[in-house]
């Protein structure tokens, strides 16, 4: 049963709590996930500032943890059993997204460049040995730069594996919740005939949004929203 009200794309008034908030932490992931993709794309091997990227990074890890984490209390509370979801290598990429992100919010970090004038970023395992950019000048070992875009890559798909995973374990549990009684009648709270008098916007980013994304999650009614 879509979660949409009626002949709307938005969600219908009174929908069970956590079913909405699954729906907006997902689709806020799709966001993340779309602006950092496309900030890759356009970044080119001249990238100084490779921290903005993974602000958008870090914030996809938090927002899936969160999805988990809501998901998780909906099949618990309805089969009555904790779900098995493995969100190993998931914290593994936050703590490392976590590293470049918090210093876009101390400093512009040293990017060095190539012969080439290509960007080289610190390997995440680096970053503390280099705190002033005069270290970066004067005392750097070029083993431990490596090229933005490569990194931002490598770091890119590691995440989607990761999100596959975990989606693709959400996925196979469901099954346990097709027909859950519970599950069901969670699932169909809500007006169903709601006229809505004001047109709301994706205020995360107008740039990816897309009514259909939007329509797909809202609609999900077999257990995860649908996969990015």
């Amino acid at each position: 049963m879509p979660l949409r009200a009626q002949g709307s794309i938005f969600p219908r008034a009174g929908i069970d709590e956590d079913f909405e908030f699954l729906a907006m932490y997902h689709y806020s992931v799709f966001v993340y996930l779309s602006r950092s993709l496309k900030k890759i794309g356009q970044a080119g091997r001249n990238l100084r500032f490779p921290g903005e990227i993974y602000v958008d990074l870090y914030a996809t890890t938090e927002t899936a943890k969160k999805a988990v984490s809501r998901w998780s209390g909906i099949y618990q509370a309805c089969v009555e059993k904790a779900p098995k979801i493995n969100t190993e290598k998931m914290d593994e990429l936050q703590e490392r997204f976590r590293t470049y992100r918090n210093l876009v919010h101390e400093q512009l970090p040293a990017i060095r460049l190539d012969e080439n004038s290509g960007a080289l970023m610190l390997r995440p395992d680096k970053v503390q040995t280099y705190q002033k950019w005069t270290d970066v000048i004067y005392k750097a070992r070029p083993d431990d730069f490596v090229e933005v875009t490569r990194q931002l890559n490598n770091d890119y798909h590691s995440l989607g594996s990761a999100l596959e995973n975990i989606w693709k374990s959400m996925c196979e549990q469901s099954g346990n919740l097709l027909e859950n009684k519970e599950y069901l009648r969670r699932q169909g709270q809500g007006g169903h005939d709601v006229h809505l008098r004001i047109r709301l916007s994706a205020i995360a980013s107008n740039t990816v949004w897309s009514p259909t994304a939007v329509s797909c999650i809202l609609s999900s009614g077999s257990g995860p929203p649908f996969k990015p």
